[in-house]
């Protein structure tokens, strides 16, 4: 999980592995990226609101890595910003914040509302804050020193093709396939051929799993284009690939 913390009033000193001894004062936002470690302590009468989001909700309208990517070419003559990780609420997110307030208070928040407000939060940052100083504040989600690797890996099982799997992982699709061929070695196609191979070969192993029940997995839409991907990909048919399994067991 990503982490925006709102400081309504008060303050929070706060320390992580990205930076030492941050004070955050109310009016301010500080943005933590996944995987960053943070401590710290409250001082005074203080209230914060947190929200967390991970990069499995990006689409074209609520993702500010999409917005982000979008001006990359324009960032600093392709030289990348430092890290701030603060920035000053505008009063439009300072109303923003005490409506989500409101509805922490009275229990009203739900799953599509909190993705509602998900995706009026980043058309706000998008509105109301410069480029630069969102590509400073968001430095570490765009930055490649995101653990790109984990995320693939948590998001590869539930895609078929390049851009639903780029989606999932908040990247564009250009950049994504420039990471990646630079990360695994190899093409997001070839890579996703071989791991779907995988897994239907992994799953053809247990004999008590119907053909049938692993085309509806697998998407496929008859017995004939089923047959046609393992004589391909695996170099047997389904059944030749089970007959193999049984009698190396």
């Amino acid at each position: 999980m990503n982490y925006l913390i709102f400081c309504r009033e008060g303050e929070v000193h706060l320390t992580s592995n990205l930076f030492f001894e941050e004070t955050l004062y109310g009016g301010e936002i500080m943005f933590l990226p996944r995987m960053a470690d943070c401590w710290g302590e409250m001082w005074k009468e203080t209230h914060v609101v947190v929200h967390t989001f991970n990069n499995t909700v990006c689409r074209p309208e609520n993702c500010i890595l999409r917005y982000l990517y979008t001006h990359a070419r324009e960032k600093n003559n392709g030289k990348s910003s430092g890290y701030y990780c603060k920035l000053v609420a505008h009063k439009v997110i300072m109303t923003f914040m005490e409506s989500i307030s409101y509805y922490l208070t009275d229990g009203t928040g739900d799953l599509l509302l909190w993705h509602l407000k998900h995706k009026e939060l980043i058309r706000l940052f998008s509105r109301y804050y410069g480029k630069e100083e969102l590509q400073a504040f968001f430095h570490p989600m765009t930055g490649e020193a995101v653990p790109f690797r984990n995320l693939v890996l948590s998001h590869y099982i539930k895609t078929k093709y390049t851009k639903e799997l780029a989606d999932l992982c908040g990247y564009g699709v250009v950049t994504f396939r420039r990471i990646f061929k630079k990360e695994f070695g190899t093409s997001v196609y070839q890579w996703l051929l071989k791991k779907r191979s995988e897994h239907i070969l992994y799953r053809l192993s247990f004999p008590y799993i119907p053909f049938q029940e692993i085309m509806e997995e697998f998407n496929f839409t008859s017995p004939q284009q089923f047959n046609r991907f393992c004589k391909t990909n695996l170099g047997d048919s389904p059944t030749g690939l089970r007959k193999k399994y049984q009698s190396s067991d």
